[in-house]
């Protein structure tokens, strides 16, 4: 009986609910929100594209306003800058049909990121969507303001024709016809869904009910609501806002098609081309190591960077940076669902020639992913990177994994003793050490550099300076050192932590709760070769590790390091003789010994001397061309050893 008032209840308010539905969503759609719970209905992926695959297309078409005044010469120089090979300019007795085209009005053409209009390309290749727009709403309110104080009639009401005085409605306007001016200039179009009327200059949708997708540019995140509120970030949950010329439903339900379909030009490279796939690119370790490595190797490979997760603003964001290296960036992890990405990848693939797939930085989709490439693309030689051998991603190393992988890059001995107790040989699974520091990125003049910000910190020039660059999370224990400061308040010693993060808060309060003990905290900074200097011992003392950045670092620097027995970093400082390591993390007696012992500036001047002969081992130019012998299947030595110091020198 309980059921059957259930069913029967949902069946009066269904009318009710969609109502809230509609009228959410029209308020979403206004607000430039997200419109709609987004359901995602991805076809099974084929084994292989068939030759009669259905749109099958050769690349996108340039349409230019009938009075443009801007030569051949200059429209074929722009179709040049961008990534899309077949993308060329057509003039308005031009007959050819595309599936996709690209409208660019004005006297000059958009300056778009290189890969912008190929991304437009993929999702609407992978999407049931009938266009997709690369604007902000920002950018497009601002191009609103901007445009009404033109005499371009075109800049008027799109509906009317009428002036407008009102800024909002203006915007508003402007954002939801996807056929104005200043849409088109940012906005790739299905040919299905559209035609351009040369003479008018104007865009014409051939149905009623369109939708459309607006991203945001790459290295941008667009807040479609409250900044604090993750849900509503563009990538965190809804990969859009997506708007249409009707009332969308409450649930919108988006068709993901295998992007393969696509069917483009395969392009012709002189050197092997590498896609790179990474969660995304933060400020961190590990980027910067990726950063160094890939830019001294830019002239033996072609690049395809690929983010598989959103961008998290509060990490920084590296992008503009390794745009540097290749024209292509794609962001799918802030664009698509993850059931579109892999028949995007596969495009990419297959447009580029890749032969290398190397996946820097784990994300659990590279590893749901792998297996169904591999099968797609034998002859793929998929690299992935592996940070510790306790948690994460090794978990995933099961035997599907395994057959699918070719090689895995150990950041220490202990992931490639795991590896090998599951079956890997360690020719499979070798040993590459992240690098430092390119040396133009070091400090060159390092006894200025202390001077000078030993006097900002306000530090003694007595004092032994106590250096740890992390993050506030449990990993890393740094409570550990707030607890150690306390045990060496009656030293000449100071505690400088750097870094943000979940625990800097009980950090915070840890340190004021203690305001005897010679400790503070910094938040996150850029500058921490510059802090390496003016300290005069590293310190990290976490639980678990691949091997930090930050130690590389200091020994490049010449600075004696204090660590815990963790990953490569107990090895490390052991076979360098660079610094005491402590067997078990948390063992506060066996770190408070070590601080006492690095008291003797003759203990650290012999640390400090073997700091520098190890650093020689992490430079780019060396780390790099291990990391090309993994790209490219060729044997890389073993690492056993090559830091110990001869043994009459001991």
């Amino acid at each position: 009986m309980a059921r059957d008032f259930i069913s029967r209840w949902r069946h009066l308010a269904r009318p009710f609910v969609d109502v809230f539905h509609t009228w959410r969503c029209r308020r979403a759609w206004h607000r430039g929100e997200v419109a709609g719970d987004l359901t995602y209905v991805a076809e099974p992926w084929p084994s292989e594209v068939t030759a009669g695959a259905s749109a099958v297309w050769p690349g996108v078409l340039l349409q230019r306003p009938y009075d443009s005044s801007e030569t051949t010469a200059q429209r074929d120089a722009w179709c040049r800058a961008q990534t899309l090979g077949e993308l060329k300019p057509a003039g308005p007795d031009d007959g050819q049909r595309r599936a996709f085209a690209f409208y660019a009005p004005g006297q000059v053409l958009p300056g778009l990121d290189p890969s912008h209009l190929e991304a437009a390309l993929l999702i609407l290749a992978a999407e049931a969507i009938d266009a997709v727009t690369l604007v902000t709403d920002a950018e497009a309110r601002a191009l609103a303001r901007d445009t009404s104080k033109t005499d371009d009639p075109r800049a008027d009401d799109p509906r009317t024709g009428d002036p407008k005085t009102d800024d909002e409605g203006r915007s508003r306007a402007l954002l939801e016809d996807e056929t104005n001016l200043l849409s088109r200039v940012f906005t790739v179009y299905r040919g299905d869904a559209y035609r351009y009327d040369a003479m008018a200059d104007r865009v014409i949708p051939l149905s009623p009910r369109r939708l459309r997708k607006c991203l945001a540019p790459a290295a941008e995140a667009l807040a479609t609501g409250d900044p604090t509120d993750g849900d509503r970030q563009l990538g965190q949950r809804s990969r859009g806002p997506y708007r249409s010329a009707v009332d969308l439903p409450g649930r919108l339900r988006i068709g993901v098609r295998d992007a393969r379909q696509l069917k483009r030009r395969r392009e012709q490279h002189g050197r092997p081309v590498m896609l790179v796939t990474v969660p995304f690119l933060a400020r961190g370790g590990a980027e910067q190591t990726l950063f160094a490595t890939l830019q001294h190797l830019g002239d033996r490979f072609d690049y395809v960077f690929v983010t598989l997760a959103p961008h998290r603003p509060a990490l920084g964001d590296r992008r503009p940076d390794f745009r540097q290296l290749a024209p292509r960036l794609f962001s799918l992890g802030d664009w698509v669902h993850p059931a579109a990405m892999v028949g995007m990848i596969g495009q990419l693939i297959d447009t580029t020639g890749a032969r290398i797939l190397y996946n820097a930085n784990g994300t659990t989709l590279f590893y749901d992913f792998a297996p169904r490439l591999k099968r797609m693309y034998p002859k793929l030689h998929i690299v992935d990177h592996l940070y510790d051998h306790r948690v994460g991603y090794i978990e995933r190393y099961d035997a599907n994994l395994l057959a699918s992988v070719d090689l895995c890059v150990a950041e220490n001995h202990p992931i490639q003793q795991q590896l090998g107790d599951r079956g890997w040989p360690a020719s499979r699974a070798p040993v590459i050490w992240p690098c430092g520091r390119p040396t133009a990125a070091l400090p060159q003049d390092i006894a200025a550099t202390r001077q000078r910000l030993r006097r900002q910190l306000d530090l003694p020039d007595d004092h032994l300076v106590f250096l740890a660059a992390l993050r506030m999370h449990p990993q890393k224990r740094p409570l550990d050192l707030v607890a150690l400061a306390v045990r060496c308040a009656d030293l000449p010693v100071r505690f400088l932590l750097v870094g943000g993060g979940e625990l800097e808060r009980q950090v915070d309060e840890a340190i004021a709760a203690n305001p005897e003990a010679p400790i503070r905290r910094l938040p996150f900074r850029r500058d921490i070769p510059d802090l390496i200097c003016a300290a005069d011992v590293g310190c990290l003392v976490s639980d678990y590790e691949g091997l930090p950045v930050f130690l590389l670092e200091c020994l490049q620097l010449g600075r004696p390091f204090l660590g815990t027995d963790v990953g490569e970093l107990g090895r490390v400082l052991r076979d360098a003789e660079a610094g005491p390591v402590v067997d078990r993390p948390g063992d506060l007696d066996a770190l408070e010994r070590a601080v006492r012992h690095l008291i003797d500036p003759e203990v650290r001047h012999r640390l400090a001397s073997r700091a520098l002969e190890a650093a020689a081992h992490f430079a780019v130019e060396v780390c790099a061309e291990r990391y090309a012998g993994a790209f490219l299947g060729a044997e890389i030595p073993p690492l056993e050893g090559v830091l110990r110091p001869p043994r009459e020198e001991r």
